[in-house]
């Protein structure tokens, strides 16, 4: 990251941060607003607010977790601006679209044990749900994730025991 501060190999070492991070943080992103095209979009931002804020790393904490938590945030202000828009109507069939959209994506693959776990995540609270795939995908350790998201180690560790509790209950009714 400070090499990526002068001036003269910004372009390329952000080429490089891209390329190493942008994956990770589409799926980060993809966990949360579960749409292709949403978690592209969040790429994108996270990416120019990466860019046009460099200068604001701190570098007390590593750049995974700086990136992460543009795209934890902007994963979150894209999902209340689509809420901000939607019709009632909209929020009432979300359920069924996202179950649909699961179903799409996983079911074509014969993988079922992959899409029960999608469905029991989408089941899930939000906050849940996003510690349960910090945790179980993302293999980040609490401290991290309370970087990410602002939310303390305690009540992080509650979120996903209780996530890993609904799930198994989910799960065991297959």
């Amino acid at each position: 990251m400070k090499l990526f501060l002068e001036k003269d190999k910004e372009e390329r070492l952000f080429r490089e941060i891209m390329g190493r991070y942008k994956q990770k943080v589409y799926w980060q992103a993809r966990r949360i607003v579960l749409l292709h095209d949403d978690a592209d979009e969040v790429v994108q931002n996270v990416f120019i607010k990466l860019w046009k804020n460099a200068e604001s790393f701190r570098f007390d904490s590593a750049l995974s977790s700086f990136i992460y938590r543009i795209a934890y945030n902007e994963s979150i202000t894209l999902l209340k601006q689509k809420q901000r828009f939607s019709s009632l109507d909209d929020i009432a069939d979300q359920d069924g679209q996202l179950k649909r959209v699961v179903h799409g994506e996983f079911g074509m693959s014969g993988d079922k044990i992959l899409l029960l776990l999608q469905e029991a995540l989408l089941s899930l609270p939000e906050k849940q749900r996003l510690v349960f795939n910090y945790k179980y995908f993302e293999e980040l350790q609490y401290k991290e994730i309370s970087e990410i998201t602002g939310t303390s180690e305690g009540a992080l560790k509650a979120n996903y025991h209780f996530a890993v509790e609904k799930i198994k209950k989910y799960l065991d009714k297959f």
